[in-house]
């Protein structure tokens, strides 16, 4: 088990959702379960595909094969809060990482509302590159820079 970041550990049930069109979605998904992070398992929420690199794409979190401990947010802010409202109907409830620009005010409400424990920062930012140090990291940078890494509720 690895930590990740804000608790999240590479021993827990993911979900990515977002579009899968190309954009950062697409990346997180693969990155999640390739040896960099080499996740337990995840699995990618997108209501327009019935697959994804592969594997088996779920409309939704309701959906899901199993309950996921954390689902990633890779949406709009818009579609985002609908994702955590959907979270929040869950038994249990998913913790939820927003990727950066992808909260809202009212998606944190509904995570604090239904006491969801929840972090933001750029998943890219959260592993060390071999023989780099970690300032050499521009998403580690950025993230901290850009004041992206955010203590979650706990």
């Amino acid at each position: 088990m690895v930590e990740i970041d804000h608790g999240f550990t590479t021993d827990m049930k993911y979900a990515v959702a977002g579009t899968f069109t190309g954009g950062l979605s697409s990346k997180i998904y693969p990155l999640l379960k390739s040896e960099w992070y080499n996740v337990n398992k995840v699995y990618p929420v997108c209501s327009g595909k019935k697959e994804i690199d592969g594997d088996p794409a779920y409309a939704s979190l309701k959906d899901l094969p199993e309950p996921v401990d954390v689902v990633v947010v890779v949406h709009k802010k818009e579609l985002s809060t609908e994702i955590v409202r959907e979270a929040a109907t869950l038994d249990p409830k998913p913790a939820i990482w927003f990727m950066p620009r992808t909260d809202s005010k009212e998606s944190i409400a509904i995570c604090e509302d239904n006491n969801m424990k929840y972090g933001m920062s750029c998943l890219m930012g959260h592993r060390d590159i071999p023989g780099l140090k970690r300032f050499v990291n521009g998403h580690w940078w950025h993230s901290k820079v850009g004041g992206m890494n955010r203590i979650p509720k706990q």
